[in-house]
């Protein structure tokens, strides 16, 4: 049998939960809803008997290279000129997406931020830092900062790379580094820091895109 594979491993999912959970433990949402070691191992054994992984995930593409089949991502091309100069964080405010990291980088860097979701951490999450709404409209984007930890349909990154907004991203996104995503080593806020802060500096990324690149 082969597996479509949408999403990584139970227990890469536990582990990267876990880490993250040990940086930010006041997090509620970063030790929730763990499956069961029964569950996990009936798992892994059926991933080592495929004959095939399927998948377009660049993450799960490098842990099973063995066996791999790779999808592309379906991207439709839009031909909006962008003209926006606003941050986006596209996604609710949970550890698991990158919150965290999100919201030390906007006290740091000083940005305001247009979010995507709701308060899922906790309501006066985003005290201190100013925030407002998405409405939909990627017109008003100039760049796009998901530090996720997991994502397994990166939807609103593919719909910005067909907007031509540029991304920066962790390994976790799923998607290839290319001429507008710049993609970072999960886990690596120094890196994250460095490549928003060129950004912004000189308004595009510092170096050809690496397709090797490797997560944490």
């Amino acid at each position: 049998f082969d597996v479509l594979m949408t999403r990584l491993p139970i227990e890469t999912l536990h582990e990267r939960l876990d880490y993250s959970h040990f940086i930010y433990p006041e997090s509620k949402t970063l030790k929730d809803f763990r499956a069961n070691k029964n569950l996990i191992d009936l798992e892994n054994n059926a991933l080592n008997k495929a004959q095939k992984i399927i998948s377009p995930h660049t993450d799960i593409q490098k842990m099973f290279q063995n066996k791999i089949v790779k999808l592309d991502w379906n991207i439709e091309q839009n031909l909006n000129q962008k003209t926006g100069n606003k941050i986006l964080f596209p996604a609710s405010a949970i550890g698991r997406k990158g919150a965290y990291e999100m919201r030390k980088l906007a006290k740091e860097l000083n940005l305001k931020l247009v979010i995507l979701g709701r308060n899922l951490e906790m309501d006066n999450f985003w005290n201190d830092v100013e925030v407002e709404k998405f409405n939909g409209n990627y017109d008003e984007i100039d760049l796009i900062i998901y530090p996720t930890i997991i994502e397994n349909q990166p939807r609103q990154l593919i719909k910005a790379v067909s907007y031509g907004i540029p991304i920066i991203t962790t390994t976790a996104c799923g998607l290839q580094e290319s001429e507008n995503v710049k993609v970072v080593k999960l886990n690596d806020y120094n890196s994250l820091k460095k490549e928003v802060e060129n950004y912004l500096l000189i308004g595009k990324f510092s170096s050809a895109p690496h397709s090797d690149q490797e997560p944490s």
